[in-house]
């Protein structure tokens, strides 16, 4: 039987933060709410909000580390046209 290891907080904000650019689920931006270690950046309360993905801004919520600002809107112009029928 193998035995599962827990990850720290900071194994896991490394381990998402290079999964960021393999998810399309679109992206959120979102303000810190305490300070904390994001890949090689330090993130503070006072810094402006920043964009990730929908599953790591919910990692990072879930944490108490965030608060979802807004949803970023899709680029609308890469959308197909419509055809006339």
């Amino acid at each position: 039987m193998s035995r599962a290891t827990k990850k720290s907080v900071g194994d896991e904000a490394n381990a998402t933060a290079g999964d960021t650019a393999q998810i399309s689920g679109g992206d959120v931006s979102v303000q810190p709410l305490r300070r904390f270690m994001d890949g090689d950046v330090f993130r503070t309360p006072h810094d402006e909000p920043f964009t990730v993905s929908r599953l790591r801004a919910a990692d990072l919520r879930a944490n108490g580390l965030v608060a979802i600002v807004s949803d970023i809107p899709s680029n609308k112009m890469s959308q197909q046209p419509e055809t006339k029928g």
